[in-house]
């Protein structure tokens, strides 16, 4: 009988070793199951962006009919708007006074004449000005004198305005090392200058556009609404971060060692009360507790999470998201019909959606940490999700996304900025370049509008006024 008691003790101590040892690997392959759930996530299923991709993600191939090169059929054809008169500068006019094909002499019609455009570039399309100061004695001063230079010329320095503005342009809208600008002044005008030199041309555009840039961010907090993204940046190998915010109008960048609502206090006010377009991230939440800023939470990103979880191994997971895609996928069909459909059956419409979806959300939540996350957020910040019904404003971010793609493109080809000026003219640059594209105005023409006021003391040109 001892022997026997013995022995159950010494089964329950293996139990209990045994039942240990399972938890122990439970938790283990729990945490692992996380694990890979986060290496598996890429730009396609979440709010990471595409350059954080270790591999990109598999292309959905949506038809097997394989597209081929060149114009579609159906296509509707487009064709060049030729140049008017002011724009031609040399006309010759071929003449033919026999058939070409038998011989008989030809009579002038009244029918309108074929034209044939081509354009050329000149051999050297830049003149060079030299000023010659002659030297003049002075008797009394005992010294010798020359007549000073015009005030703009003194100004510019060797490059006149449209040349600066050319750097400018190249150096930002063509995202060009001072290396390659100085290869390409130095092979294409045979114009030989150091990199420092066109460094220096691009300090001056960018004291030329300090102006119209302080207008728009002064302009900044009387916006309704906003859609804003940020995105990192380096300053010298230091993190920055590239700041974007889109009005309806104009776009303003701004590069800032933070990327927390102090920012947004800091350029919009505590004061704001407009609504802003923006992903998940935490600033933004914080600054609508601090002021009377309303929030519109994009849903392209929400949509990448919850495709997360449709993908996931999880099968209760995987029908939990598959769910949710379809309820929204339905809203989103009624969303890209909304000019077919009568407005208040268009409001109808998405009432319904919301409440379908939302009951989605609450219905048979798995018990899986990210499925229970997306499923709290949507609860708790349903209103931020679906204002855009009423406010009548865009479901997601997309526009301050695309805005910010000149910094993401900027960003790999220059690998950032080295100074504190040199932010500055980045940020001035993208707004000035980003606001053009917005209201259909010529970039060149409004930096040469730019450089020409500051050389010559103008009234520098406004996006405000236009």
């Amino acid at each position: 009988m001892g022997n026997e008691n013995k022995r159950i003790a010494e089964l329950e101590l293996l139990l209990e070793a045994a039942l240990i040892e399972i938890e122990r690997l439970k938790a283990e392959n729990t945490k692992l199951r996380e694990t890979i759930a986060r290496l598996e996530k890429n730009s396609s299923n979440s709010s990471k962006s595409p350059s954080s991709d270790i591999l990109k993600p598999p292309k959905t191939i949506k038809s097997k009919r394989k597209r081929e090169i060149g114009a579609q059929k159906g296509h509707k054809q487009h064709l060049r708007k030729p140049f008017d008169e002011t724009q031609v500068d040399k006309t010759i006019e071929l003449k033919l006074e026999v058939c070409p094909v038998c011989g008989e002499k030809l009579q002038a019609s009244n029918e309108p004449m074929n034209i044939h455009q081509q354009v050329e570039l000149v051999y050297k399309p830049y003149i060079v000005t030299e000023y010659q100061q002659p030297l003049y004695w002075c008797n009394h001063c005992q010294c010798f004198h020359t007549a000073e230079l015009p005030l703009e010329v003194k100004k510019a320095g060797l490059f006149g305005p449209k040349l600066i503005a050319l750097v400018a342009y190249l150096k930002s809208r063509g995202h060009m090392s001072y290396k390659t600008l100085q290869e390409f002044f130095s092979d294409t005008l045979e114009i030989n200058v150091s990199t420092g030199f066109l460094a220096k041309q691009v300090h001056k555009a960018s004291e030329t556009i300090a102006v119209p840039y302080q207008e728009l961010l002064d302009k900044l907090p009387q916006e309704k609404h906003l859609h804003v993204d940020e995105t990192g940046g380096k300053e010298n190998g230091k993190k920055r971060w590239n700041w974007c915010f889109r009005g309806e109008e104009f776009t303003v960048f701004h590069v800032d060692p933070s990327r927390g609502s102090s920012v947004l206090g800091k350029l919009l006010g505590t004061n704001y009360a407009g609504i802003i377009s923006c992903d998940f991230w935490g600033a933004y939440r914080k600054f609508s507790r601090l002021g009377l800023v309303i929030l519109q939470f994009c849903w392209a990103h929400l949509i990448r999470e919850i495709k997360f979880l449709a993908d996931s191994r999880d099968k209760k997971v995987s029908n939990y998201g598959k769910r949710l895609l379809v309820a929204i996928r339905s809203m989103f069909s009624t969303i890209h019909r909304h000019g077919e459909i009568l407005e208040r059956n268009w409001l109808r419409r998405m009432r319904r959606h919301r409440g379908e979806i939302m009951g989605e959300v609450k219905h048979r939540i798995p018990n899986a940490k990210d499925a229970k996350n997306i499923a709290e957020r949507l609860m708790k910040w349903e209103e931020e999700y679906f204002r855009f019904i009423e406010a009548g404003i865009p479901p997601t971010n997309n526009l301050g996304e695309q805005s910010i793609r000149c910094v993401v493109i900027d960003r790999k080809v220059t690998q950032g900025t080295r100074s504190e000026w040199g932010n500055r003219w980045m940020e001035r640059i993208w707004s000035v370049l980003s606001t053009c594209k917005q209201r259909k105005v010529n970039v060149m023409s409004f930096l040469r509008a730019c450089v020409d006021s500051f050389i010559y003391g103008h009234t520098p040109p406004s996006f405000l006024h236009n």
